[in-house]
């Protein structure tokens, strides 16, 4: 029984499905998105919508890979990412708030390090339904990576920036048939304090995504 259960352990892991023995996983690697499937551009945009119920079901791992490969992905060698950043400054970092836990995406390891442990779903946004979402990603950006000294512009490209990454988000739960809908209620100051961002990371917006209910 016991080397049975290590072969399954062993086959999850090399799968990249995160085995959670006690508490959150400290790290999830993410599996590589399966680019030949999902609807074509033209039918995602015409069936995109925002919505705000959500089925009480978790992500599956590939599900959650393609959703954050799609947010903010390496699709070049090159490193730079799904959505253009002005002067690929590259400046924004997606907060991952799950069930289980709070995660940092990291793109250029396609991996998901662990934040903080527990539930804090809640915590991101202004409206009850924020607490029912699979996942709820906050955008966080970091003005010191933005050349210039007017921040009021640096606001501009950054939110341009992650309107890119928004709209990418969208198109895939439009082709992946789930619920998402994005935030502006959000208490900035809040969710900083309990990120432990610095003081030229910004909260931008949230973005909660789940199974249609």
């Amino acid at each position: 029984m016991k080397k049975q259960f290590l072969t399954v352990l062993a086959f999850l892991v090399g799968l990249g499905i995160p085995v959670l023995a006690k508490g959150p996983a400290k790290e999830i690697k993410l599996l590589q998105p399966e680019h030949s499937k999902g609807k074509i551009v033209l039918q995602a945009m015409k069936d995109r919508h925002s919505s705000r119920e959500f089925a009480d079901k978790q992500l599956d791992i590939q599900t959650l890979s393609e959703l954050l490969w799609a947010a903010g992905g390496i699709n070049r060698e090159d490193g730079r990412r799904t959505f253009p950043t002005a002067m690929n400054a590259q400046e924004i970092d997606i907060y991952v708030f799950m069930k289980d836990g709070v995660y940092l995406y990291v793109p250029q390891e396609n991996k998901l390090t662990l934040v903080l442990s527990g539930d804090k779903r809640a915590a991101t946004g202004n409206q009850a339904f924020v607490a029912d979402a699979a996942v709820n990603l906050v955008y966080v950006s970091d003005l010191a990576k933005i050349r210039g000294n007017d921040d009021n512009w640096k606001m501009l490209m950054t939110a341009v920036n992650i309107g890119h990454s928004s709209e990418n988000v969208y198109l895939y739960c439009s082709s992946a048939d789930l619920a998402c809908v994005v935030r502006a209620f959000i208490d900035g100051p809040a969710v900083a304090k309990l990120l432990k961002l610095k003081d030229s990371q910004k909260i931008i917006i949230g973005l909660s995504v789940g199974y249609k209910k």
